[in-house]
């Protein structure tokens, strides 16, 4: 064998090796941005829970359970709730390209109420264009307990959901999400 033909041997062989892991990296790539949408449903057990849905029909697990009748009597029910923030977290989505690349979940007072939003980086805050709820009477006493319990739903990889910036935490929305499925 000559060493022109060991040499296009070689080549052919690295290239050989470098496509499952071109597959690989697609793969993961795709399942960042293949993202859907949010959806409102009723769990097996009554509960109304927000969850994300792929593009190949692929359901996550649920994102955030509405238990809290707290303010029903204003007319904000579990099933109001669930629709309302499933629509901003479809909002945010879009207004983002359709992937939640960049996107944090944080906790903040708008209003004077405690309440969680989304926001594009660790170093914006909540105001009444990025809200997503108001937290009920036990959580409000501690919002980043409550960006915790979420990111605990879905931990089960290895991704950084909770980042601290200035010691606000910051919930990564798409490795959340991504952690749901």
């Amino acid at each position: 064998m000559n060493l022109n033909k060991l040499f296009q041997c070689a080549v052919a062989g690295l290239v050989a090796a470098q496509i499952p892991l071109l597959s690989a990296e697609k793969t993961m790539a795709q399942a960042v941005n293949d993202l859907s949408s949010f959806q409102c449903q009723i769990s097996t057990d009554d509960l109304y829970v927000t969850l994300a849905l792929r593009k190949n029909g692929a359901v996550s697990d649920p994102m955030i359970v509405w238990k809290t009748e707290e303010f029903s009597s204003s007319g904000y029910t579990p099933e109001r709730r669930c629709n309302e923030v499933t629509n901003r977290l479809n909002a945010i989505l879009d207004e983002n390209g359709g992937t939640l690349s960049g996107l944090y979940m944080t906790a903040g007072i708008v209003n004077g109420e405690a309440v969680l939003c989304a926001v594009n980086n660790t170093r914006s805050g909540c105001n009444s264009r990025n809200m997503l709820f108001t937290l009920n009477q036990d959580n409000r006493r501690n919002p980043s307990r409550m960006l915790r319990s979420i990111a605990s739903a879905g931990v089960v990889g290895s991704g950084n959901v909770i980042q601290e910036s200035g010691g606000q935490p910051y919930l990564n929305l798409e490795v959340l999400v991504n952690e749901l499925f």
